[in-house]
């Protein structure tokens, strides 16, 4: 009986974060897009296999010198929730292949941020 109100607590815990982090990451998607600049969730938070200790994870493709406006836009918008920011052009393009592969953009994301709709 016990681990079943603690696996209660930990699933009650996981939903509100999975919510938590899809709200701020659309919003930080839905920001770079409107600063003209590309970028996709990629992780846990794509495959569908967040837990309650994920971060989110953003490949975000632009030019260098616009790489530190990108980041302060994704630290504004996550604030203290913690993400991982991955400039596309440092990776060789396997990895860049695979990680576009599994990559979801805001539309992607809408369904877990506003999971009534």
């Amino acid at each position: 009986m016990t681990s079943s109100r603690i696996e209660a607590l930990v699933e009650e815990r996981k939903g509100r974060r999975l919510a938590e982090a899809s709200a701020r990451a659309l919003a930080a998607l839905t920001a770079l897009e409107d600063a003209g600049l590309s970028a996709w969730v990629v992780g846990s938070l794509a495959r569908r296999t967040f837990s309650v200790h994920s971060d989110v994870d953003f490949l975000v493709e632009c030019d260098p010198d616009a790489e530190s406006a990108a980041f302060r836009i994704l630290a504004s918008e996550m604030r203290d929730f913690p993400f991982h920011f991955i400039a596309a052009r440092e990776l060789d393009e396997a990895k860049r292949a695979a990680m576009m592969r599994e990559g979801v953009d805001a539309s992607g994301i809408r369904a877990y941020a506003n999971p009534a709709d």
